[in-house]
C-alpha cells in the first residue's frame, strides 16, 4: 500500500494529502489503511486525523498552528474555513 498522507510529528492530529483526494477515499497512513475522506481535498492541504472540537487546538511539526472554530470530524479538511489564529499568538 503507498502512503496518500503524512504524518509530519507523532503528536500531529492532522495529516497532509500528498495527492489530491476524494469523499469516500481511504486515507493510507504509514502503508495502513487508516480512515475515509469525509470530502474533496487537494494535495498539500490538512486533514484531520481525529475529531477535534471548537476551541481546540490544531497541531502541525508537533506545534499548535490554529485552534477549531467548530467541530472538525476525522477526515475533513483543516482550513481557514474551520479554524483562526489561537487567541493572542499573535503580536503587533
Amino acid at each position: 500500500m503507498k502512503n496518500n498522507a503524512l504524518r509530519i510529528n507523532p503528536t500531529d492530529n492532522v495529516v497532509i494529502a500528498l495527492r489530491s483526494l476524494k469523499k469516500g477515499d481511504t486515507v493510507i497512513l504509514e502503508n495502513e489503511k487508516s480512515f475515509e475522506m469525509m470530502e474533496d481535498i487537494q494535495a498539500g492541504h490538512k486533514i484531520a486525523l481525529e475529531n477535534t472540537a471548537a476551541g481546540e487546538k490544531v497541531y502541525r511539526y508537533g506545534e499548535p498552528i490554529v485552534e477549531a472554530t467548530r467541530t472538525i470530524n476525522r477526515g475533513e479538511w483543516v482550513h481557514v474555513h474551520n479554524t483562526r489564529p489561537i487567541p493572542g499568538d499573535i503580536t503587533a
